[in-house]
């Protein structure tokens, strides 16, 4: 049994009482005790007064029936929810603790607001997405084009209009160019003249490469604020414009941060160090397969020991990617560094020794080669003959688990989920470099996207249009569903996996597990596979499309929702959870919001 009543007011006015039944909109008898309903659960709580109560709901009734005919729809509300569901409080009438979707939505501005002042925009988007997802539709009334009803509507439309402008914002630092243009896009629908969100629009597609489409919202802002305002564009978005016109895009990507990969560091920056504290010349080989990450695993080794990094370029390798070359100032100690030597090993065993035939052994030198295995391992033979230098060698291995969560956490300024870790471990094959290329390549290509599991991948139909259509086809299902096939919805969406109708029925903790329930759940799970809402399966029914899938679990009551991931975690089955490995999600911390720059450095 639920501790308190719940009550949806936006779209058609949906409760479920203290016991967790719904009430059939035939309890409550007449428009006006649904507007009573509606009144007294916006205040949060507080008690309104008997007096206000009647100038809102019977403007021009004499008192003596107005008293009356609020004594009926407080009656009318008791019998529906109970006698403690209204309560008198000094001359008002106040409603019993309740969880209002209005109010949630309101708290969830609040939070918000909150965190764009801490800068914290991954908490933004989130908070903002959750908001998106109870807003289903305006704020009505039974007496719509009544005073407090159209003023209630407007204010919410406004703090929607708003949330989603503020979210827009924060995606777009994030580097979350698909939620931002999705954001912005329903800002604009809202209010056509909010330049703000336009600006979003603009940055956010030529983000991703889109500059015709981000002049194209240039001149629908233009448009807009002629024919609404008579105004042109402010001076901030005009430049913005000059400046899409001449766009060029990056040529290079800022190598971003290095987190991870602490014994590999720890062993290159002792050997680096040693050489440095030795005598004699010192060649150390920093191995592993290409694209594992050795150039990022040496400037973060070299960052620690404060050398600075300078190229040296044999012939063999003078048309390769840049190499460089690092001075010890505090060592007085010149450090070469040349590689990558991806070649041959015969070839790039003899492109390094065509450096070291360059040392003058009567001068000590610390050598770094980023080279393969085999090549360091015929360096290696050949300095046991050659007294002038000693070879170490240190491998940049294949990254694990914990260590490629950090690293896209820190690169996609935020929390990935299971499904994106796994796409991504079947790609880099352990490769940080590999990772951090893939990372990176969906980030510039706007595939990166904020659901309640984490960062997800959109695929390959989830433009723009098709997310927002995504949103536009939740809000007509929870105005057309049926409570009970709701309720099917979202135990399926929390549950994040295939399930029959007795799973369903088990989570929805029913006390009447029978046959003849379990072909009712059946019958309705056919209706909503009709509907294209879900898609059966050998294992089950599932949700044919994530993003509405996403919708369902977000519109879901937080203290309903922890309930069924309660019920789905004593099952033996259950797969909803974290993508990170168990270790780190012990010392995880920080801020999931900041850009991959704010964070520490990332292997590459």
């Amino acid at each position: 049994m639920d501790e308190q009543i719940e009550i949806r007011l936006f779209g058609r006015l949906w409760v479920r009482s203290a016991d967790g039944q719904i009430v059939p909109s035939s309890r409550w008898t007449t428009g006006k005790t649904t507007d009573l309903l509606r009144i007294l659960a916006i205040t949060s709580g507080q008690s309104v007064s008997s007096q206000s109560l009647m100038d809102r709901l019977w403007p021009g009734v004499d008192e003596a029936r107005a008293v009356a005919s609020l004594r009926t729809a407080t009656a009318n509300i008791r019998r529906a929810l109970g006698r403690e569901a209204v309560t008198r409080q000094g001359d008002g009438l106040r409603l019993a603790a309740s969880w209002v979707d209005v109010q949630a939505h309101q708290d969830l501005a609040h939070q918000a607001a909150a965190a764009v002042q801490s800068r914290d925009h991954a908490r933004v988007v989130a908070l903002v997405k959750e908001a998106e997802a109870l807003y289903v539709d305006d704020f009505h009334a039974h007496d719509d084009d009544s005073t407090w009803a159209v003023d209630v509507r407007a204010g919410l439309v406004a703090l929607r209009t708003t949330l989603l402008a503020e979210a827009a914002d924060s995606a777009l630092e994030l580097g979350w160019m698909r939620d931002s243009i999705d954001m912005s896009t329903l800002s604009i629908s809202l209010d056509p003249c909010l330049e703000r969100a336009h600006r979003s629009l603009m940055r956010a597609y030529a983000g991703i490469g889109e500059i015709e489409s981000a002049l194209r919202s240039y001149d629908r802002c233009r448009r807009n604020l002629f024919a609404d305002l008579g105004a042109s564009p402010s001076t901030q978005t005009r430049a913005l414009h000059r400046q899409l016109l001449s766009w060029e895009p990056e040529n290079e990507t800022a190598p971003p941060s290095f987190v991870g990969r602490t014994a590999p560091l720890k062993a290159l920056a002792t050997a680096i160090q040693d050489c440095i504290d030795g005598d004699g010349s010192d060649v150390v080989c920093l191995i592993g397969p290409t694209a594992s990450g050795r150039q990022a695993l040496l400037r973060a080794a070299t960052d620690q020991l404060a050398v600075r990094l300078r190229p040296v370029r044999p012939v063999e390798v003078a048309r390769r990617a840049p190499i460089q070359r690092a001075t010890s100032e505090s060592a007085a100690t010149d450090i070469a560094v040349m590689g990558p030597v991806d070649l041959t090993p015969a070839r790039a065993r003899a492109a390094m020794a065509e450096v070291l035939a360059t040392i003058d052994p009567q001068i000590g030198r610390v050598l770094v080669f980023i080279t393969s295995p085999e090549a360091a391992s015929l360096l290696a033979e050949e300095a046991d003959d050659d007294a002038r230098y000693r070879v170490h060698v240190v491998d940049s291995p294949p990254v694990d688990d914990e260590d490629l969560f950090a690293l896209a956490e820190a690169i996609l300024a935020g929390r990935p989920s299971p499904r994106l870790m796994g796409v991504l471990r079947s790609r880099c094959d352990g490769l940080a470099g590999a990772a951090v290329d893939t990372l990176q390549a969906w980030v510039s290509t706007g595939q990166i996207i904020s659901t309640p599991r984490g960062l997800e991948l959109a695929n390959a139909s989830a433009a723009p249009a098709a997310q927002a259509a995504a949103s536009a086809t939740f809000r007509v299902l929870a105005e057309q569903l049926a409570p009970e096939d709701m309720e099917i919805c979202q135990v399926l969406a929390v549950a994040d996996r295939p399930a029959l109708p007795a799973d369903v029925m088990d989570l929805l903790g029913s006390e009447r597990r029978t046959e003849r329930r379990r072909l009712h759940i059946q019958d309705r799970m056919d209706f909503l596979a009709d509907r294209g809402i879900l898609c059966p399966s050998e294992l089950g029914y599932v949700f044919r499309d994530r993003a509405t899938q996403d919708l369902f679990e977000l519109w879901l009551r937080p203290s309903l929702r922890t309930r069924l991931v309660e019920r789905i975690g004593d099952g033996p089955s259950r797969v909803v959870g974290d993508s990170r490995p168990a270790a780190s999600v012990e010392r995880r911390g920080g801020s999931p919001g900041r850009r991959a720059s704010d964070q520490a450095r990332v292997a590459r």
